[in-house]
């Protein structure tokens, strides 16, 4: 056993130590652990032995600590899941405590889940509810793979994701593509509650988009089966028939390109910053960009964003553009754009929104036709 042992650590020694560092606990515990492997055994605050399970399957509530995402710690469990002791244990076949949503759209973190140091990068698990990732649709369960990250949407009813069209007008073959809602660490399933994927039975695109100008830049997504919108984090974005005020709080996210990260897709949902820009403003600034003098910034657009290392980028198209519609706790936010296009990332140029207010009445008839109830105003 001790010549094994050797062997697997001059292995481990020879790919480097801080590749391996973050990961010694998995690899070591993927070795030694039969298949059948169980939760690893764990000690609490009190020195209570307890198992490492995800914080659903424990009847104690704690808070998540998003800043141990990117902490090694030798004798932690994951930072999303819970030491618990053997007797505060989830029976098996007992289903997971339920808290109490907020009704309505719009809501962030309807499920009230407590969060400590978050991040201001990255995105709280259900800050969100209403991201979804557009994908290949590969198998029902797939793992997350870049490749197969088509890009975002917003889910306006149980049943219809909006996005932006440039990123269906060539895939208009609803089987071809899925969508994920209540994703946050796409390497892992140790969120409090898991994601759903559903298929989709029908995509319609806006008659007059423009892939030229990006003029009316919206498509609807329709699943050939509804989201279960009782579990806690997630929920329906609300949609706005005014444009957003200059000093709103308005933040984008999306599982696209880091490029403060060697421009590596996100592992953790995306949470940017991303203040309104006058029209005039952006025009002019993208006017002086490789785009060029004749360029113009269609109506069925907005823009926002322009600062530095901040910023959407390749992947986020389809992504949400929320501002708060309440400065109080909890927050509730109103979508008024989705990611379209930007010229560079994380410069001081603006990016362009599609600008969903003046879009709404085509979703509307959309509804109408298809017979769905509406359910995105607040």
């Amino acid at each position: 056993m001790k010549s094994i042992a050797v062997v697997c650590l001059l292995v481990w020694g020879c790919q480097g130590f801080n590749n391996n560092r973050d990961n010694v606990n998995q690899w070591l515990g993927d070795f030694f652990t039969p298949t059948n492997k169980r939760p690893m055994d764990c000690y609490t605050e009190k020195q209570e032995l307890g198992q490492c399970v995800k914080m659903s399957e424990c009847m104690d509530r704690k808070e998540i600590d998003l800043e141990n995402m990117d902490v090694y710690r030798q004798l932690s469990c994951h930072f999303l899941k819970t030491c618990c002791p053997s007797s505060r244990l989830v029976k098996t076949g007992t289903p997971p405590p339920m808290p109490e949503k907020k009704a309505g759209c719009g809501w962030s973190n309807p499920g009230g889940y407590a969060f400590r140091d978050s991040s201001n990068t990255h995105a709280e698990f259900g800050e969100f509810p209403w991201m979804v990732a557009l994908m290949r649709n590969v198998n029902q369960n797939q793992e997350w793979d870049p490749k197969d990250y088509l890009g975002g949407g917003t889910l306006i009813h149980h049943s219809v994701v909006m996005t932006v069209a440039h990123k269906l007008v060539d895939r208009n073959d609803p089987l071809l593509i899925k969508c994920r809602l209540g994703e946050w660490d796409t390497q892992n399933t140790n969120e409090i509650y898991p994601h759903q994927d559903r298929d989709v039975s029908k995509i319609l695109v806006h008659e007059q988009f423009s892939s030229k100008t990006s003029a009316n830049d919206v498509a609807l997504v329709i699943t050939s089966s509804p989201f279960d919108l009782t579990d806690p984090h997630v929920g329906i974005a609300c949609l706005s028939l005014n444009e957003p005020k200059m000093d709103a709080s308005c933040f984008s996210m999306g599982w696209g390109k880091d490029f403060n990260n060697n421009d590596k897709y996100a592992v953790w949902l995306k949470k940017v910053p991303s203040p309104i820009v006058d029209n005039g403003t952006c025009e002019y600034a993208l006017q002086r960009s490789q785009l060029g003098s004749e360029f113009r910034l269609h109506n069925t657009l907005l823009c926002a964003g322009g600062r530095k290392n901040f910023g959407t980028c390749t992947g986020d198209g389809g992504s949400s553009l929320a501002c708060r519609t309440r400065n109080s706790f909890p927050q509730r936010y109103s979508v008024y754009g989705m990611v379209s296009f930007g010229v560079n990332c994380g410069t001081e140029l603006p990016a362009a929104y599609v600008n969903v207010a003046p879009l709404v009445g085509w979703i509307i008839n959309k509804f109408a036709e298809e017979k769905l109830e509406i359910t995105f105003f607040a």
